[in-house]
């Protein structure tokens, strides 16, 4: 007796499944980032070491730059789309270094509590780009800056559209890299970041892309199935 027949073709198309799909439980590392990440806000208030380099200073509070801030989030989510559709190894990579990136970073800032004291009492002029940043101010602490997850999710961005076999369009590799760079110094310019978390998620990133994709664990696949 090999047991049912129909049990073991459910379990066969279950494994089949799981193996063909098992990408999407990649994504699943999102929910649980954002509520240790929501946990780290609520307990991370007031007691942390400040993030702060006198080079900040210098650096000149420009409102507009938010735009830049803000293109963060879709600037990720539709580079995931697009590769969950159309480059599945290149989303795996993408995933893996969002999940290394973001994991290192909460990380750091749950076992070295810290926070930036850089954001202005009040702003010079009252319009669109001001209060978008007073919203943001009020949604997002200034606390768990170091390193920046906005650095480290735009060259997620930037190291997975390099890395991928259908997106080798210049046009599309020059506004990705210009992108990636401008979200980086909407950082300091808002006044959400201090630059010395800049330097942090360029040195996450960089560890991060030594594991991803130049290691054995994370060798690209010859795309043949793709």
């Amino acid at each position: 007796m090999k047991g049912n027949p129909v049990q073991n073709m459910k379990q066969n198309n279950l494994k089949y499944l799981l193996q063909k799909y098992r990408h999407l439980l990649l994504i699943l590392y999102l929910p649980i980032y954002l509520v240790v990440f929501f946990l780290a806000e609520k307990h991370i208030t007031t007691d942390y070491w400040v993030s702060y380099i006198p080079f900040d200073d210098v650096i000149p509070f420009v409102e507009a730059f938010v735009i830049f801030y803000v293109l963060w989030y879709p600037f990720m989510f539709l580079t995931g789309l697009y590769l969950l559709f159309k480059d599945i190894p290149a989303f795996e990579r993408y995933m893996w270094f969002i999940i290394f990136g973001f994991s290192i970073s909460i990380a750091i800032c749950i076992i070295f509590p810290n926070g930036q004291d850089l954001r202005p009492l009040e702003f010079e002029r009252v319009n669109f780009c001001t209060r978008l940043v007073g919203l943001l101010y009020e949604i997002d602490t200034n606390t768990n800056v170091l390193p920046s997850m906005h650095v480290v999710g735009s060259i997620a961005v930037a190291f997975a559209v390099f890395d991928s076999k259908t997106l080798k369009n210049t046009l599309v590799r020059t506004v990705t890299l210009i992108l990636t760079i401008l979200i980086n110094l909407s950082t300091v310019f808002i006044k959400q970041h201090s630059i010395l978390d800049i330097f942090a998620g360029i040195a996450v990133s960089l560890i991060v892309w030594l594991i991803v994709y130049k290691s054995e664990l994370f060798r690209k696949k010859e795309d043949s199935t793709v």
